[in-house]
């Protein structure tokens, strides 16, 4: 089997990154002899005399003890992500166990994932990628407030989630009102980064996936304001608005504190950005595995315009 290389150095030198290789974990310098050798994380059997077999997505181990292919990626993933399995919280679909993120907010997730977890269109003829995004600000108007958090969650073609969460220094003080909602304190932005470095990593990290907010009515415009101000350019031409989703379904709560609270969706640090942006990935594979109202998928020239008008009229603002 070919080793997986994985985005982490190596914990004894610090020198280089480590591989997968087989069932063992290993430094990539020649003068440094770190090696783990790693269980099974579903039954934490042995996976020393593992069959081994692999397709162009992947390659695997089979667990003599619990008979499931462990692919390589998936330990990739859990290592890169610091994901922990978690046997007691197990998935309500298959009864599987879960994986979740320990020093973040975000729900538990079925170590199957995409196979589970209502995800199962990205195995099909079409493999899909979504990025779910959401933006914290000091005020309501993209003319004259500021941005101070960017979160957004990116499902990939083979169903892997990546995060991007960052804090945003703003050239005034955040209102006590807006600490009150969000959470976010001075303290807490005052060594963050300057807006336009965060958009470029920001659009680095969408690529080509399809874009889904949760009220793209408001986030669009910050987005796009944003963007025109530092000539940077949006690397998609649609939108997924959930609030609309749930609005042509007929929810009686369109809002995602209360589509979260419908759905039993794990929705701590509410009015956060990367919190918001994995609630609104919940809300959009259950929208989309009901499949009783089309997505709707909204050009974004519609809020273009408008983004265009806002930087016309207000031309000396530009948030660095």
């Amino acid at each position: 089997m070919n080793t997986v290389p994985i985005a982490r150095p190596c914990p004894a030198c610090r020198l280089a990154t480590v591989v997968v290789d087989g069932d063992w974990i290993r430094c990539q310098s020649e003068g440094c002899k770190f090696a783990h050798q790693f269980t099974c994380p579903i039954c934490e059997g042995s996976l020393a005399n593992a069959k081994t077999s692999e397709d162009r997505y992947d390659q695997y181990l089979h667990c003599s003890g619990c008979a499931n292919l462990i692919g390589l990626k998936k330990i990739k993933y859990l290592i890169e992500n610091g994901m922990q399995v978690d046997d007691q919280n197990r998935c309500t679909l298959c009864n599987g166990p879960t994986v979740h993120r320990a020093t973040m907010n975000l729900g538990h997730r079925c170590f199957f994932f995409p196979k589970c977890s209502g995800q199962t269109d990205l195995f099909g003829a079409t493999r899909e990628s979504f990025i779910f995004l959401d933006f914290e600000t000091t005020g309501l108007e993209a003319g004259r407030d500021y941005i101070i958090e960017v979160g957004a969650v990116k499902i990939d073609e083979e169903g892997y989630e990546h995060v991007f969460q960052e804090l945003i220094k703003p050239p005034t003080s955040i209102s006590a009102k807006i600490t009150q909602i969000t959470g976010i304190t001075n303290a807490m932005v005052e060594n963050a980064s300057d807006l336009k470095p965060v958009l470029e990593r920001l659009v680095d990290f969408m690529g080509n996936a399809k874009l889904v907010i949760h009220n793209a009515d408001f986030d669009m415009i910050w987005l796009l304001t944003a963007l025109i101000r530092h000539q940077l350019t949006l690397p998609t031409s649609t939108v997924t608005c959930t609030l609309r989703w749930a609005r042509a379904m007929a929810e009686p709560g369109a809002s995602l504190g209360a589509l979260t609270k419908k759905y039993g969706i794990s929705h701590g640090n509410a009015h956060r950005a990367l919190a918001d942006a994995a609630a609104t990935k919940e809300i959009f594979f259950i929208f989309d595995r009901a499949a009783k109202v089309p997505r709707p998928n909204i050009e974004v020239t519609e809020f273009r315009r408008q983004a265009e008008k806002i930087v016309e009229r207000y031309t000396g603002f530009v948030q660095a």
